[in-house]
């Protein structure tokens, strides 16, 4: 069943417009077909009723409420240089079952916070995308940017990734836990200071066996893992 974004609505009806309508018109859906419509953080079992000249009309006709997967995973991914990696760093995370994101600011990364938050609407529109294409119950939240030693250790368990560490892989983890951050730094890695500023404040270093794996990738990876493995160590 196809899923679409509201933008809008009309009396109890939900508004498709704008480019959710051309991607309506793309998927040739027609009059009384049924579809997933997402409206102000609720989705909706939906029946087209008409199509129009610019948006088309769905009458919704019950809510659909999925269990959200456990455990709850935060990325917490350290802004790149090529801001255009972010892109791939989103729609990966989301679709392996990142709770939130939050881009972070660090040394060897991109510096200038007024840019990214410039960049965070293009953020959540590409984390509903990928909402709409894999089928979340939830879109994946984008978090505002903050520096990287602003961060605290908030989850039961807090992971840095880290290249160089053999203190830890995943099968050492404990995975029977309600929430997990991650943390992946940018191209190059953490400096040696940041990841001990890290460790004191309780992150746990982790070794993604057995290669280096590129920024874009690492979170990605860890979240599916720990999706995958959380209750069944």
């Amino acid at each position: 069943m196809e899923r679409l974004i509201c933008t809008g609505k009309e009396g109890d009806f939900l508004v498709i417009g704008g480019q959710e309508f051309n991607h309506l018109k793309a998927l040739r859906v027609k009059k009384g077909d049924r579809l997933e419509v997402f409206c102000e953080g609720r989705l909706f079992l939906s029946i087209l009723l008409s199509i129009e000249k610019g948006y088309a009309l769905c009458k919704p006709l019950e809510e659909i409420n999925i269990p959200l997967p456990k455990p709850e995973v935060n990325l917490y991914q350290c802004i790149p240089l090529e801001l255009r990696l972010m892109e791939e760093v989103i729609d990966r995370a989301s679709q392996t079952g990142a709770n939130l994101l939050i881009p972070l600011v660090c040394k060897r990364g991109f510096q200038k916070l007024s840019v990214v938050e410039e960049k965070l609407e293009r953020w959540k529109k590409l984390s509903l995308a990928s909402f709409k294409q894999c089928k979340r119950p939830k879109p994946m939240e984008i978090g505002r940017p903050i520096r990287l030693y602003e961060l605290e250790a908030k989850e039961e368990v807090s992971l840095v990734l880290d290249n160089f560490s053999a203190e830890a892989d995943i099968k050492s983890l404990d995975l029977t836990k309600r929430s997990y951050g991650v943390l992946v730094g940018p191209e190059g890695g953490l400096s040696i200071e940041e990841v001990e500023t890290l460790k004191s404040k309780g992150f746990k270093p982790l070794f993604l066996r057995p290669y280096v794996l590129r920024m874009e990738m690492a979170g990605a990876v860890a979240t599916a893992l720990i999706m995958n493995l959380a209750g069944k160590s």
